[in-house]
């Protein structure tokens, strides 16, 4: 364990030397080189793709999970009909 720490102080202190040296771009003074914080932008930018995605295929699993229901219903007006019950009329729909 106290190895790791060696190792994790070691080379936090290699990127802030290459900072301020000059080596590693950081424009924005804070620390974190430039690269970094373009990547975290760029994971950001997916979450955010990724969860608008989410709920929109929430939204369609919904209304197909209705149009299924109706389905169903509607299947057994055709089971009914295929005994020789007469229609009962049309339904009220239902939102």
């Amino acid at each position: 364990m106290t190895i790791f720490i060696i190792a994790l102080l070691l080379v936090v202190g290699t990127i802030f030397f290459f900072i301020k040296a000059g080596k590693i771009e950081d424009k924005d003074g804070n620390n974190i080189p430039d690269v970094i914080d373009e990547k975290v932008e760029k994971v950001k930018e997916v979450v955010e793709e990724t969860k608008s995605r989410v709920k929109r295929v929430k939204e369609e699993v919904a209304d197909v999970v209705e149009a299924v229901k109706e389905a169903v219903e509607q299947s057994k007006d055709v089971v009914d009909a295929a005994k020789g019950q007469n229609r009962r009329g049309r339904k009220p729909f239902k939102k």
